[in-house]
């Protein structure tokens, strides 16, 4: 993967082909790649695949549930574990396939209508799982974009990802700086696909060069809106650079939060080291000059559950899938406290629980380290609640 650093901008993309990209599951079932009569085949034609993409791979599980069954418990155990083990893939799945998941945690997303309750509900909530809301028949992937269904799910791909710090919105309005450097890098990825195909080194999955997009995310969100930024003038800005990029680049553009933590601090010493105007959002020294990811405040940060996953009114409008809120709660949420929480940030974000038998996911950073499981407030439960005591840190 190549970066490309702009004026309040970062490029991300690979040298000779598309950066990132989802297919639905039944393109394993193509010839001898079975994943019932051979798996071991099949599961290499996935890791090929993936190991081609350094954005990541999104695996949309489109196959009917009883498809599954036909398989015994431990193959099919064993099959799911050796999936998600694939560095770069999320798994999306119905809350039909979701519930045939083993224990443990996934890089998976639960698509569905309303809040997972019952059997996957315990799931999402002990953070097995994390769940995407699907109003229509649409997949929107976190990270990834968005994938059209019909019958089955097909491939879709992106040439890379233009991560933008809210703040130096005004700067790239014009779009001039963001078309030229994303023209210029799908000029060299094309050209250095165009050898691929012709040596015979890419996977046999259909790949149109018309429907590759673009993905456009976001960070700084709570810098932006500590420095007194307006949402509404915000998200107009961003749905017209949208037109404007898909208009002069011909190419679908996908607009998202950015969820990359690495991404986010390098625009903000960017800022800092170049002295562009929307430093000043950053903090004070001695606090490291990175932007949070996202738009929400930053997941490392011991806030209260609703700054975490609070995000501004209209984004559902603007925003192309859902940004991601990771949300490290100090003991497993009763299903009472997720109904509160979702009650006070409709229209929901994607969510995943992280409580603190699971490990927070990287990129670490040693400036900004993830504070311990047991610094994050309770989510807000009016039955189950635990207050702690004044003096129950003091032994």
């Amino acid at each position: 993967m190549t970066g490309t650093e702009g004026r309040g901008f970062i490029l991300n993309v690979a040298p000779d082909g598309p950066w990132a990209g989802w297919a639905g599951s039944r393109f394993l079932e193509e010839g001898l790649a079975s994943v019932h009569a051979a798996p071991g085949r099949a599961l290499a034609r996935l890791m090929n695949l993936v190991s081609l993409l350094p954005g990541g791979f999104g695996l949309i599980w489109d196959h009917p549930p009883a498809w599954m069954q036909a398989l015994p418990s431990e193959s099919r155990q064993g099959w799911w574990e050796a999936i998600t083990a694939i560095p770069h893939l999320s798994l999306h799945l119905g809350p039909q396939s979701a519930q045939q998941l083993p224990g443990g945690a996934f890089r998976g997303w639960a698509h569905t209508s309303e809040m997972p309750e019952g059997p996957l509900g315990e799931l999402w909530r002990q953070g097995v799982i994390g769940w995407v809301p699907r109003p229509g028949r649409d997949w929107t992937l976190p990270g990834l974009g968005v994938a059209h269904s019909g019958d089955e799910a097909g491939p879709g791909w992106l040439w890379g990802e233009a991560a933008l710090a809210l703040g130096a919105l005004p700067a790239l309005a014009s779009g001039e700086a963001l078309i030229a450097a994303m023209s210029e890098a799908q000029g060299t990825a094309e050209r250095g696909l165009a050898q691929r195909l012709a040596s015979g080194a890419w996977v046999d999955l259909p790949f149109s060069r018309r429907a590759v997009g673009w993905r456009l995310s976001l960070a700084g969100g709570a810098e932006f809106l500590r420095a007194g930024g307006s949402w509404p003038a915000a998200l107009g800005q961003l749905r017209a650079l949208k037109a404007l990029l898909q208009e002069r680049l011909r190419a679908p553009i996908h607009l998202g939060a950015c969820e990359d933590l690495q991404v986010a601090a390098l625009l903000g010493r960017q800022a800092l080291r170049e002295g562009h105007p929307w430093r000043a959002s950053l903090p004070l020294p001695p606090a490291p000059g990175a932007f949070t990811p996202g738009l929400a405040a930053d997941p490392r940060d011991p806030v209260p559950l609703e700054a975490r996953a609070m995000l501004p009114q209209g984004w559902l409008e603007t925003l192309d899938h859902p940004p991601v809120a990771l949300l490290r709660v100090p003991a497993v949420p009763p299903e009472a406290g997720a109904q509160t929480l979702l009650g006070q940030i409709q229209p929901a974000p994607a969510i995943r629980w992280l409580p603190p038998g699971l490990p927070p996911p990287g990129r670490f950073d040693p400036d900004r380290p993830w504070a311990p499981a047991e610094a994050y407030p309770f989510p807000a439960d009016p039955g189950n609640g635990v207050q702690r005591g004044l003096f129950e840190d003091l032994g």
